[in-house]
This record gives C-alpha cells, structure tokens and sequence, in this order.
C-alpha cells in the first residue's frame, strides 16, 4: 500500500482483518467476511491493501513496526530527544484503537510464516534501535529495556501517571549506567 493517511476505513478494514485472522485462523477468512464484518466494501477494501489477505495483513506489520516499535522517522526523533513517556503513551493509543494487534503480534511472532519472519525481524529492529540509543548498555540490559517498553505497552490499565514515574525511573538507571 501507497503511504496514505490512515483513514477510518483503514482501521475498520485493518481491525476487522486482524479479528478474523484471529477467530478464523490465519487466512482462513474470505474478503465477503471482511467486507461484512469491517462494513466496508470489497471495492474500497481493494483500494486501500489490494486483493490480497497477506497485504492486509502485511499492513499490520508495518503499523506495528512504525507505532509500536517506532522505527518511523517522528518516532525515532521521540525516542532521540528522550521523549519516551509520549512514544509509549502513542503506542498505547494504538492499542486501544486497534486491541488485536496485540493478538495478532503475539499469534504470529513466533510461527514460520511469512508474517512470523517479518514481526521477529522488527524486533531486530527494535534491538537495533535500543543499541543505537544505548550504547552503553549491554546486550542483556537493552533486552530488559525492550521487555519493559513493550510490556508498558501492552499492559492494560497503566495509567500516564504510572508510565511517567516508571519512564523519570528507567532514565535515572540508563544516566547512572553511562557515567559508570
């Protein structure tokens, strides 16, 4: 899909897909359920992710990796200037907005298939990213850095409160560890 605003149909289309990847099995729905259960058209289905159920679902990856992972240019600035309270609370949104993408990444990340290979290759990513962030943090510390971002992510009722106590915390450990 051509880089556009995510619409409402967008999201309908997406979050619709995700359910039924997610009650159905994985591609064991047709584009008639997705047009019933999103009340989108098969036309305008097509027009936003083509005819393909693996491009639909492909899009969630890449929503995954721009919004939770942030591997996204603004994302990444937020991560940079330290903002990390606002890029995790934006993912969080997304989470409300769209609660099966957290099935969706937990069903696939670990199966050999095509979306399994992409959602692990983020999480490279996402390593990647924390490396170049924290150089002075070992292996073993940035994996601890990745489980709680993603589990603050993830966790339901964490309020920004908690996030931004948690957040002033985790960068008191991560300066102490870069003057050490």
């Amino acid at each position: 899909m051509a880089k556009r605003d995510r619409d409402q149909t967008f999201w309908k289309v997406l979050n619709a897909a995700l359910d039924l990847d997610f009650r159905k099995g994985h591609l064991k729905w047709t584009m008639s359920e997705l047009s019933r259960k999103s009340g989108i058209t098969r036309s305008l289905i097509y027009y936003h992710f083509g005819r393909s159920k693996t491009a639909i679902l492909q899009e969630a990856v890449r929503v995954i990796g721009e919004q939770l992972i942030g591997v996204d240019t603004e994302r990444m600035e937020q991560w940079r200037t330290g903002d990390w309270t606002k890029a995790l609370i934006r993912s969080r949104q997304l989470t409300h907005e769209s609660p099966s993408l957290i099935n969706f990444y937990f069903l696939h990340r670990s199966r050999p298939t095509e979306i399994g290979e992409s959602l692990r290759a983020l999480e490279g990513e996402y390593n990647k990213k924390l490396a170049l962030l924290f150089p002075h943090l070992d292996q073993i510390e940035r994996q601890a850095l990745f489980a709680f971002f993603w589990g603050v992510t993830f966790a339901p009722d964490v309020e920004q409160p908690a996030i931004e106590v948690a957040v002033k915390s985790l960068k008191a450990l991560t300066r102490k560890k870069s003057l050490a």
